[in-house]
């Protein structure tokens, strides 16, 4: 994988700073990172329900957007012969229908992923009246969710992508999942069904989702239902691949790191091209003494009702220990093939990328903290990112030169 100078890639910017120049959208954002402070203090029953609706309608409305083409200052990454223009664009579950591609490429991001798909619809989890819950802690920068993979299946999100104008350097993705709750012969094979549609619609990659934690028959340990899955994926599409279409597996960030080594064995063996590590968390426990004192009642309440999966800062030291240890483990293996580690949870910054590329991290996907980001930034939230990445790129030379 190498580590691009800087190129041009798009044409011109976006309006970008006062009230006036802002899109409905970034002005609702703007308001909502203010108002997210007050929510957090409303009975968290209450809080659950106007955040939850609140968020589902956002995601409608953010979609719909068509703003003007984001000048960013490229840091590119090649990595299966695709180039990123970024080192990071979104995780998989904020564009469930496919839709976004032509928001995130005029924005400038490094790529773009649809799904979780699941081979059936899925309407996803709704209890005590409140659909697809979900609360902030935003003094935290951090928050849970407890959706369970609503979407609308893999022919309907292979559908959209295969009309999807492509962008020079922002490449589309397709995250998929065995149905939770199927038998395991019909769940393999919609899941080999759903990779198919993907590979026919033209995609550049897939995401093998084993990571969701408010699904039946994901979790961070590495079982035989795993291997099992792991392996029936290898031997009928991972052998038969008529183009280079590289199939990377999601993995929580819960999962041990002494269980790594086996782990990515397993995936260099079977033919796999790389590994995300990972989704949100379910250490409960370890994640309430991260968050601000003030929003404890509105988590234990969530965590009570719901459970659900936590993510932004709180798993960011989880993630990037995870990432680095690969990193680490995969030089000693020297896979025959190309493999890379795919970093997702606590990306908030343009630093947090820095210091994980530095180590051998070059891929990045950010969810939580693209929401915070463009409330503060709008449209030009990968403009803002791209200058601080290339001006760490700059000083990171410098000291290497005077060393």
């Amino acid at each position: 994988m190498v580590w691009y100078q800087p190129c041009d890639f798009t044409p011109h910017t976006a309006n970008a700073g006062s009230f006036a120049d802002m899109t409905p959208v970034e002005l609702i954002a703007r308001i909502e990172r203010r108002l997210r402070m007050l929510v957090v203090h409303l009975p968290p029953p209450v809080a659950t329900r106007v955040f939850s609706a609140g968020r589902a309608w956002f995601m409608q409305q953010l979609v719909l957007e068509h703003p003007a083409e984001v000048t960013i200052t490229p840091v590119p990454v090649r990595a299966w012969g695709i180039e990123f223009r970024l080192p990071l664009w979104n995780a998989a579950g904020m564009f469930k229908h496919g839709l976004g591609y032509d928001l995130v490429a005029a924005q400038g991001a490094g790529g773009f992923v649809a799904g979780t798909t699941t081979f059936l619809p899925r309407e996803g989890n709704t209890l005590r009246g409140v659909r697809w819950p979900a609360v902030p802690y935003p003094r935290s920068s951090a928050a849970s969710n407890w959706m369970g993979l609503p979407n609308p299946g893999h022919a309907a999100v292979a559908k959209v992508l295969e009309k999807v104008p492509r962008r020079p350097g922002c490449p589309v993705g397709a995250s998929v999942s065995a149905d939770p709750g199927m038998p395991w012969d019909d769940a393999a094979e919609g899941l080999i069904q759903g990779i198919g549609m993907y590979a026919d619609a033209g995609v550049d990659y897939i995401e093998l989702n084993e990571s969701c934690p408010n699904v039946a028959g994901h979790s961070s340990a590495i079982d035989e239902g795993l291997q099992r899955r792991l392996e029936k994926i290898a031997t009928t599409v991972l052998a038969h691949r008529d183009r280079r279409l590289p199939v990377v597996v999601k993995i929580s960030n819960d999962v041990a790191i002494d269980q790594l080594p086996e782990l990515l064995r397993m995936l260099i063996s079977l033919g796999f091209d790389g590994i995300i590590l990972g989704n949100t968390s379910t250490r409960y426990t370890d994640a309430r003494t991260m968050l601000h004192h003030s929003e404890h009642k509105l988590y234990d309440y969530f965590v009570n009702e719901y459970g659900g999966g936590l993510s932004g800062s709180v798993v960011a030291d989880a993630s990037a220990q995870r990432c680095r240890a690969a990193v680490q483990l995969i030089s000693e293996i020297a896979p025959r093939h190309e493999f890379h580690v795919v970093r997702c949870g606590g990306v908030v910054s343009a630093r947090n990328v820095a210091d994980l590329m530095a180590d051998g991290v070059m891929l990045h996907q950010w969810y939580t903290g693209y929401f915070e980001s463009f409330a503060q930034f709008g449209h030009n939230l990968y403009q803002r990112l791209s200058m601080e990445l290339e001006a760490l790129r700059r000083e990171s030379n410098r000291a290497a030169t005077l060393s």
